[in-house]
């Protein structure tokens, strides 16, 4: 497992490692030929190395490198002071701005621009309080546009299975290596009613899981090109079904991309609380740390936050984020008629959740981490650890692809067939994968046209969970899938610095 720098989040996984090391101890845990587990099809278990700050390939930057502007707190809002370091710093081409030990009162609507970072003296340190929650409080990137599509071409294999970097095209000119691309296809109907999707009825009225022509994309780069083979950096991690659907290759001009922004080593605090209230709440909906769509190589690290309803989400075609060391205090009694909040929400790709908790009173109730519709993978969540007894690790709904859940503590980890659930939420993942955790519960489903595993899984499995499991109830070898692929690439986990 990888090493925390938080004492107490340290101390709790520790405990647990002792724990589960006494009963499955890993010098007679069965080895898993991960590599290798492929199904009739060719699908295998998707590369999640690829998650993370610049695909995991380098270390986060020193949290201790010398800042460019430094802040002291002062009397009343300080936030345009704030956001005036911000842009000094962005305009003389990025940097550092510190905030030295102390309390500030701030608002919502803080910008993190391209090439900055807002670092405190450590949490409990330098401490942010807020008092409303109008809008996010920090945004990260401030990327709106969509881009354009620039070249498509239909793409010609029978199947395209999971794992694959390589697609043939019927007409490759037009592309060309280091473009950002779309590896896509549309639902149709045939595909909906093959996963058993197309019937869903809730208090009799009808649901619809996924429209016809909706667009499933995983977004690539093209690593290199021979004749009509296009291979991409990424291994997909949903597959492509000539019998359901007709895949595409599209070249894509995306938007800037801001990148190489921080937001580190403080504490947030929302007083009065949002934890807890009911999820329609005009108050209360907005996040603490929003990272804007195309966002990409950045990272959130070392911070407490209390009193958010929904603490951090990571928007539609970000990228190579890092989230870690987030401690995440729900100071409020879930309303009972609330729904859950997401403690972490992700729609981006390669995203990596990496030693982070959901902490407070015990009544309170949140998906930890949920992915939300059509989020294309890899997405990883490492050591993640919960408090509260109704706790879960899970999509949220329709159709995510390619889901890591590894070394994770007490939270439920759900990787199923929603059904009826919100608005037919449906089939929430493919290509999920529990390995080594301990779960409160777990249940793992795998839908008609597609597979989710469960794999050194140590906890409750619920009835009905038609996963493939590997060594259930004890742990499995190697202890972490994520470490073992980005050795497989030739990089250490352990010198990323997380």
């Amino acid at each position: 497992m990888l090493h925390l720098k938080s004492s107490f989040l340290q101390f709790l996984l520790l405990a647990f490692n002792i724990l589960t090391f006494v009963a499955f101890p890993f010098t007679s845990a069965e080895t898993v030929d991960y590599k290798n587990i492929k199904n009739a099809k060719g699908d295998k278990l998707p590369n999640f190395s690829f998650c993370g700050y610049h695909a995991s390939e380098v270390a986060l930057p020193a949290i201790d490198r010398k800042a460019a502007k430094t802040l002291k707190p002062g009397t009343g809002d300080q936030s345009a002071a704030i956001q005036a370091a911000i842009n000094e710093v962005y305009k003389a081409g990025g940097g550092v701005v510190a905030l030295e030990a102390g309390t500030y009162k701030i608002s919502p609507g803080l910008l993190i621009l391209n090439s900055t970072t807002l670092r405190g003296a450590g949490t409990g340190s330098t401490i942010l309080t807020v008092d409303s929650l109008s809008d996010d409080i920090f945004t990260m990137g401030n990327q709106t546009s969509k881009g354009k599509a620039i070249k498509t071409a239909l793409i010609t294999d029978d199947y395209v299975p999971v794992g694959t970097g390589t697609v043939h095209v019927d007409d490759a000119s037009g592309f060309a290596v280091g473009q950002t691309v779309f590896v896509q296809r549309a639902v149709t109907a045939k595909w909906v009613a093959a996963q058993g999707m197309n019937d869903l009825n809730r208090n009799d009225a009808p649901q619809t899981w996924i429209k016809p022509g909706t667009l499933v994309q995983q977004p690539r780069r093209i690593k290199s090109m021979n004749g009509k083979a296009i291979s991409v950096d990424v291994p997909l991690t949903d597959s492509i079904d000539s019998t359901y659907m007709t895949g595409q290759l599209v070249a894509y001009t995306p938007p800037s991309q801001p990148s190489e922004m921080g937001l580190e080593n403080l504490s947030i605090k929302l007083s009065p609380t949002c934890s807890g209230v009911i999820l329609t709440s005009t108050n209360c909906t907005s996040a603490a740390i929003s990272v804007s769509e195309w966002t990409t190589d950045s990272w959130v690290r070392n911070l407490d936050l209390t009193g958010f309803n929904n603490f951090v989400s990571v928007g539609y075609n970000a990228s190579r984020i890092t989230l870690t060391d987030i401690r995440m205090t729900r100071d409020g009694a879930t309303d009972g008629g609330a729904g859950y909040a997401l403690d972490i929400a992700v729609t981006g790709t390669q995203v990596l959740v990496a030693n982070c908790a959901t902490l407070g009173a015990a009544d309170t109730r949140s998906y930890a981490v949920a992915t939300k519709t059509l989020t294309p993978g890899p997405n990883a969540v490492l050591g993640y650890y919960v408090e509260q007894a109704v706790e879960s690790i899970e999509p949220h709904e329709r159709w995510a692809h390619g889901f890591l859940v590894e070394n994770s503590t007490t939270a439920s980890v759900l990787l199923r067939n929603r059904g009826t659930a919100g608005s037919g939420h449906g089939w929430s993942v493919n290509q999920g994968v529990a390995w080594n955790v301990n779960a409160h519960t777990l249940t793992i489903e795998s839908p008609p046209l597609g597979e989710n595993f469960c794999i050194g899984c140590v906890g409750q499995v619920e009835t009905g969970s038609n996963g493939t499991f590997i060594s259930s109830g004890a742990l499995v070898d190697p202890p972490s899938l994520y470490a073992a692929q980005l050795a497989d690439r030739g990089f250490d986990a352990s010198k990323l610095g997380l």
